[in-house]
């Protein structure tokens, strides 16, 4: 598996409208239109900055989403999103190396195919890897 950079970083927050307020008006930043994932209980919005993009995330219910597998602590930094070519391949292949994963199987997303690392595996971070259908 050779991961070909960052994607995206993800960020939780309590409020989107707040959020937004900071990284669209007040940074400059071009962001997306809000999507609602109701089968993961959250709100998303892709705010640009350059090449990497990040992933504003605000969540309905904290522990019936993924923020589960970190102890909550708060608004901040939740993970980070490594760009593969293959996200199938990696996952087969961080598996048969041991690597403990959240994601055994691949999500499927509108525009991309992901997976997580359990935190435990990369030295308490969250990471993900994306791998893009499209580039949003």
């Amino acid at each position: 598996m050779k991961v070909t950079g960052i994607d995206h970083v993800g960020i939780a927050v309590e409020s989107m409208e707040e959020a937004l307020r900071f990284y669209r008006d007040r940074l400059g930043l071009a962001a997306d239109a809000i999507q609602e994932i109701p089968q993961h209980g959250i709100r998303l919005c892709r705010v640009h900055a350059g090449p990497i993009y990040l992933e504003l995330i605000e969540a309905r219910d904290w522990s019936a989403t993924t923020m589960r597998h970190l102890p909550y602590r708060g608004p901040g930094v939740y993970h980070v999103g490594l760009r593969v070519d293959d996200v199938a391949a990696g996952v087969a292949e961080l598996k048969a190396a041991g690597v403990a994963l959240v994601d055994d199987v691949p999500r499927e997303g509108a525009d991309m195919r992901i997976s997580y690392l359990a935190p435990a595996s990369a030295g308490g971070a969250l990471l993900e890897l994306v791998e893009r259908k499209s580039r949003p």
